[in-house]
């Protein structure tokens, strides 16, 4: 039956692979000034709270999926304290309240996120994304834009790939005063499902993401996580950060 499950999963991904590979670009900043805010590339992602052991769960997950890797980086929240749409110097600029730089491996990544978008008729979450990689100087950068750090975290964790899908298993911990990793701050291990997609592709993606879903329960229920369900008690704390690679990342 798994056999059966597997090519049958192959034929999706080679039905859906043309759409969800449309709007999927990179881009390098060597000078910090270049713009990290463009092109239309969308995260259509599922997301769960693996609840079974994760022992079970990675069988699965190393079945269904090409390759693996670990996954460990802080994540760095700055928020802009700029009431205007954008310095005098960068004339008809719209700045975006929030960036996130992530610290991996040595090397810094300034990712931006934008605000998802809840569509009725598509069982996905849907962000607009910007991922570049940068240096040490884009923090001067982010203070002269007057940005100030909000919040950060470790994680760290597994990715599973396959073809144009990416599976995380990953934990969140706390930064201690010192730099260092503090304790977990959730109990259990968070699961995110995502893929990339261009504007007309976002249909596509969200069966392509829960066809995958289905063969992942019942070891974790994947679903499309609604942000605007988040309360002023539970904000405080990491929930909607970038649960993978991820979540608000």
């Amino acid at each position: 039956m798994f056999q059966q499950n597997k090519q049958h999963h192959q034929q999706q991904q080679q039905q859906q692979q043309g759409v969800v590979q449309s709007g999927v670009a990179s881009a390098t900043v060597n000078n910090p000034s270049e713009s990290i805010v463009a092109g239309n590339i969308y995260e259509c992602s599922l997301h769960g709270i693996l609840s079974t052991p994760s022992s079970t769960f990675i069988q699965r997950a190393k079945g269904m999926m090409r390759c693996e890797h670990p996954v460990s980086y802080k994540e760095m929240v700055f928020k802009s304290t700029v009431q205007s749409a954008g310095p005098s110097w960068v004339e008809g600029s719209i700045l975006p309240s929030e960036i996130h730089v992530r610290y991996e491996k040595n090397t810094v990544y300034v990712r931006y996120v934008g605000v998802p978008q809840i569509k009725d008729n598509i069982n996905a979450m849907i962000r607009n994304v910007v991922d570049i990689k940068s240096s040490e100087t884009f923090f001067i950068y982010l203070e002269n834009l007057g940005y100030v750090k909000d919040y950060e975290y470790f994680v760290d964790g597994y990715q599973y790939s396959t073809y144009n899908l990416s599976l995380f298993l990953v934990n969140h911990r706390r930064v201690l005063n010192d730099g260092t990793k503090g304790e977990l701050l959730n109990k259990h291990s968070m699961v995110e499902l995502q893929c990339l997609s261009g504007e007309e592709g976002f249909v596509a993606a969200a069966e392509y993401l829960n066809t995958y879903a289905e063969y992942l329960y019942p070891f974790v229920e994947l679903i499309k996580f609604d942000h605007r369900l988040l309360t002023a008690e539970n904000s405080n704390t990491p929930t909607n950060v970038n649960v993978v690679g991820g979540y608000n990342r």
